[in-house]
């Protein structure tokens, strides 16, 4: 079973939405500052969804531990 583009495009999206919760509330725990906090979470997740992306695609064509269907 494959994925497409997008599938691996949204997956990445959601991702990165949980991620920059999780960004966001430790920038914030260290710096104090919400303005500082948003700003270090956007950039981010910006810089990381692109890798996340890559990351999944990679993963699509490496057979290791799949199953093939059985029908």
């Amino acid at each position: 079973m494959g994925s497409t583009y997008e599938r691996s495009f949204l997956k990445g999206i959601v991702w990165e939405g949980v991620s920059f919760f999780i960004a966001f509330l430790v920038a914030y725990l260290y710096f104090g500052n919400l303005g500082n906090s948003i700003t270090f979470a956007i950039i981010l997740t910006v810089i990381k969804i692109p890798f996340y992306f890559i990351h999944e695609r990679v993963w699509k064509i490496i057979k290791w531990g799949k199953i093939k269907d059985r029908k």
